[in-house]
């Protein structure tokens, strides 16, 4: 009975998600596919990701004297929530471009895993055309139909020399596992909440609080949406970013004769769905509006 030993794994993170859940789905490249199954190598999804086993007594025939572009092994991963593009960054400059990272601008993180990316977070910078030869001979016509958010490709190379202390050749059997991770950041957007209904009157009194003083509203001009219906609006002073889950606490107060009281204690948070472009103050920015009754 062959035993395995983990070869590599790759995740996504998303700055949106607050419990990670899976929101791709994760599959070699044909190539990538036909290279492993000849070589008895194994994949298994892995949270937002993959992990790569071979056949322990075979490690070493994998590995040693690797070079640079023997052995490209590609990944694409596909968004499963149509709003995906509403929360993410970067943002996708054009149909014909998406996201290609390398094994070979991998970094070291704090916690032993690898980056495939330089900053933070993968940015626009890392996009390629997907007509580009390094990235369109990892594509097929399926992917014109249902593009990628993000191609991954590890060369064994890198594999190796990345846990290479010494100059010398690396004993593959002493090669260990290597945990690559990608990360995507969230767009941000001003929150507009409007209080349909209300009077001029209503608006001196009224107030959108945050209980954790982060975050302050301001009143802006009333407004009339569809349906002849008046609207006092309160928008968040500064943008905030997106999330599956927000930790925001915000209440609708009045301030009356008898002092201040509570008429919302937990405001209802933005939505993702429910985002529009206008000009706040001097530039277009993302609003997030929400409508209370």
């Amino acid at each position: 009975m062959s035993v395995y030993s983990p070869l590599f794994s790759i995740d996504v993170e998303h700055a949106f998600w607050g419990r990670q859940p899976t929101a791709f789905s994760c599959v070699p490249t044909p190539q990538t596919a036909d290279w492993m199954r000849r070589r008895d190598v194994l994949v298994r999804p892995q949270r937002n990701g993959l992990a790569v086993f071979c056949d322990a007594s075979r490690r070493s025939m994998l590995l040693d004297d690797c070079t640079p572009g023997a052995v490209l092994l590609a990944f694409k991963w596909f968004a499963q929530d149509p709003l995906f593009s509403q929360y993410t960054l970067p943002l996708v400059p054009d149909p014909e471009s998406l996201l290609y990272l390398r094994s070979g601008a991998s970094v070291a993180d704090d916690a032993g895993r690898r980056r495939l990316h330089a900053g933070q977070a993968v940015d626009a910078g890392l996009m390629q055309s997907m007509t580009a030869p390094l990235l369109a001979r990892h594509l097929d016509r399926r992917d014109v139909l249902r593009k990628p958010v993000l191609v991954a490709e590890v060369d064994l190379a890198d594999h190796v020399a990345g846990q290479t202390a010494t100059g010398g050749k690396a004993d593959a059997d002493a090669v260990g596992s290597v945990d690559y991770y990608a990360r995507f950041a969230v767009r941000k957007s001003v929150w507009k909440y409007y209080f349909i209904s209300g009077t001029d009157a209503d608006a001196l009194k009224l107030a959108v609080v945050d209980l954790d003083e982060a975050v302050r509203f301001v009143a802006a001009e009333p407004e009339l949406l569809p349906g002849n219906r008046r609207a006092l609006v309160f928008m968040s002073d500064g943008e905030i970013e997106m999330q599956q889950q927000y930790p925001q606490r915000f209440q609708l107060r009045e301030q009356g004769g008898m002092g201040e009281r509570v008429l919302i204690r937990r405001l209802p948070n933005a939505d993702v769905s429910k985002v529009t472009q206008e000009m706040v103050g001097s530039r277009a920015a993302l609003v997030s509006e929400i409508y209370i009754n």
